[in-house]
């Protein structure tokens, strides 16, 4: 078995993306419930607070994940004094050195990422449009389910009510666009 190992600095980077955009995720969806459940103002300092937590949380899984994989490491290279490794397993402690330098490289790279106010601004500022866009096309999607034909038998019955139901979104679809458009939060005092 001679399978090559990734590279490093690769592995790195696609984690670290990986993990930011996990991180972008979860803020957008904490100012999708935070309006809407909670109905919370838009608090870009609050989020930014939210997004250097989650990315700290993930740098000290990482670090964990290092000393387990370091632990697992010696484990195996400890039995290479009482017997022969199989190619599988020098191949698993080739497998375990990277594992273990891409664990702490990712941990000081998320470490790195919460310290950096642009990136997390940049990453607050992507998931509050994400989630802009997220909003208005359900809002959207409401709009045409409410569609309704004139010539049905109820029509008159329920315009009132249909009325009401499109104000109260289109007045939402605006906020949002907004919101979207200027970074500014919508007051209607």
């Amino acid at each position: 078995m001679n399978a090559e190992l990734p590279d490093l600095e690769r592995t790195v980077d696609e984690g670290l993306l990986i993990a930011v955009s996990a991180v972008r995720m979860a803020v957008k969806n904490d100012i999708i419930v935070g309006a809407l459940r909670e109905h919370d103002d838009y608090d870009a300092a609050r989020y930014a607070d939210d997004a250097r937590s989650e990315l700290r949380h993930l740098a000290r899984q990482n670090e964990e994940y290092a000393r387990r994989v370091s632990r697992m490491s010696k484990d195996l290279a400890s039995m290479k004094w009482r017997l022969s490794l199989t190619d599988d397993q020098r191949h698993d402690l080739k497998q375990f050195a990277l594992r273990l330098r891409v664990h702490e490289r990712l941990a000081l790279g998320l470490d790195a990422v919460a310290d950096d106010d642009d990136q997390v601004g940049r990453i607050v500022a992507s998931a509050q449009r994400s989630a802009s866009e997220e909003v208005s096309s359900a809002v959207s999607s409401k709009l045409i389910e409410l569609a309704v034909d004139q010539r049905e038998p109820d029509y008159a019955e329920h315009r009132n009510e249909r009325l009401e139901a499109f104000v109260l979104i289109n007045l939402a679809i605006l906020k949002a666009k907004h919101e979207a458009e200027t970074g500014e939060e919508f007051n209607e005092y």
